[in-house]
Formats: structure tokens, C-alpha cells, sequence
């Protein structure tokens, strides 16, 4: 229940379903927490949650596409618990248009996805790195992309700017390598999309393969929570400049995921 122990986490992104089973996930294994998302009500819910299992967790109400915010979320992050150790990025979006060609798709939803998709990671990794580089100690990103396969279901340019969040963070992770500062993404599959209201995490125990019919169960929010989990702490020390598929096999093929 240990395995975040002094370290403080910045979350990104703490909606109801993936970006409330990490918090929660973290605040279990001892990590002391600032969650920041648009809508406060939500925010304060999944505070409330961690206040009561005894965690230790403080609520900014912005958005990462804006530069002040963002440099308010740090600053209240160092001045509430004194550092930052760990960015994890639950932001981006765009999931609009998806039925659209290149020549179909509005300026509107243009401007949506790439200030989803990449004007917001740019802000908060910017702004965590030269954190991490005052402190002097290193630090991890953790950035939530998308599968291979999501990529393709949607229109190209969601593929094009969830692809560019990947090589962005690459990039990032070899700049800062000697810093010892870690980037790193998650890409999750086809996720079960359900408000979280159990307040304790714990792994999915259902099996992958379902018997009748023979299709794969989807992603449940503690699948990525799990694997954030691992990247965000010092089990993976050695591990920068990565993106783990968290998809049930169905980037290769391994099963055939189908939606009920």
C-alpha cells in the first residue's frame, strides 16, 4: 500500500471514469495528490472519495489549454506539499467528428482537437519539466494517449495528434534522460465508460476471453490505473521513453473486441 510514499502527484485530468480509478489508485498506495479538471463538482466527488479511505488530496479547478492555469496548478501543487514528483496527464480529447474524411472535418473541430491533444500536454510538460529541473531531482510524466486501433476508429486528425502526443513524449524523455526525468504513455483500448463510484480500486479479477459469446471483455478504468500506477513509481525506474498498449491484445490481434 506503499508504492507512491512520499510522492507527490499532479493528475491531470480527474474525471469520473479513467481520470478517477488512478487518483484513487494512487491515494491508496500513499501518494499525496493535486487533481485538476474543469468541472469542480466532479472534482470535489473524487476528493471526498480519497478523504474518506484517509488520503491526502488537493482540488485546482482549471484547464490545461490555458497557460496561467497551468502554471497555477504547479505552483499550488509546490506550495501545498512542497514539490512535484510526478505529471500524470489524463487530458486530451477530440473525440468529435469521427465520421468525417479530411475534407469533412470543421475548423471547429480542428481547433478542439489539437488544443486537446497537444497545446495541453505541451503546457503541463513544460511546466512540470522546469519544475522538476528547479528541484533537481528528477521526476515522471505519464501521458494517456490512445491504442493503435482507437486511433484508427476516429478521424485522421485525432490519429495524427494522439500520434504526436507519442513522439512528443519520446522526444521529451531523451532531452531530459541525464536529468532524470522519465516520460512515458499509456495507450489505452476500448474502455468501459461508467462513473466510478466505488471508492476502493482493485484489479479485474473477470477473465479476457469470455466463454458465450467468444469476444473480449472491455478495459475497466483500474486496467490503465494499474499500469499508471507502475509507471509513476520507482518500480520503473529503468523505464523512460515507452508506450504500453493497454489494450487487451487487440492491437495484435489477439482477440476480437467487440462493444455490447
Amino acid at each position: 500500500m506503499d508504492r507512491l510514499k512520499n510522492k507527490v502527484v499532479l493528475f491531470v485530468g480527474a474525471g469520473e471514469h479513467l481520470g478517477r480509478s488512478a487518483p484513487l489508485l494512487f491515494a491508496q498506495e500513499s501518494a499525496r495528490l493535486v487533481i485538476v479538471a474543469r468541472r469542480k463538482h466532479v472534482l470535489e466527488e473524487t476528493a471526498e472519495m480519497i478523504r474518506g479511505k484517509g488520503g491526502e488530496v488537493t482540488i485546482f479547478q482549471g484547464s490545461a489549454t490555458d497557460k496561467d492555469d497551468v502554471e497555477k496548478m504547479i505552483k499550488t501543487t509546490v506550495d501545498t506539499y512542497g514539490k512535484l514528483d510526478v505529471l500524470y496527464n489524463n487530458i486530451g480529447g477530440g473525440w468529435v467528428e469521427l465520421d468525417k474524411k479530411l475534407h469533412e472535418i470543421s475548423d471547429e473541430a480542428y481547433e478542439r482537437i489539437i488544443a486537446s491533444n497537444l497545446t495541453a500536454i505541451y503546457n503541463t510538460s513544460k511546466a512540470a519539466v522546469v519544475q522538476f529541473l528547479k528541484q533537481g531531482k528528477g521526476g515522471a510524466i505519464v501521458n494517456i494517449v490512445a491504442s493503435e486501433k482507437v486511433r484508427r476508429m476516429a478521424n485522421p486528425l485525432y490519429a495524427y495528434t494522439k500520434a504526436g502526443m507519442i513522439e512528443f513524449s519520446k522526444n521529451i524523455a531523451n532531452d531530459y534522460l541525464e536529468d532524470g526525468i522519465r516520460v512515458n504513455c499509456l495507450l489505452p483500448g476500448l474502455f468501459v465508460y461508467e462513473a466510478i463510484k466505488d471508492p476502493d480500486v482493485a484489479p479485474i479479477s473477470v477473465p479476457l476471453i469470455r466463454r458465450q459469446p467468444i469476444t473480449a471483455r472491455q478495459g475497466e478504468p483500474c486496467d490503465l490505473a494499474y499500469a499508471g500506477l507502475f509507471l509513476a513509481s520507482d518500480e520503473a525506474s529503468f523505464i523512460t521513453g515507452q508506450s504500453l498498449a493497454v489494450d487487451g491484445g487487440d492491437g495484435v490481434k489477439l482477440v476480437d473486441l467487440v462493444l455490447d
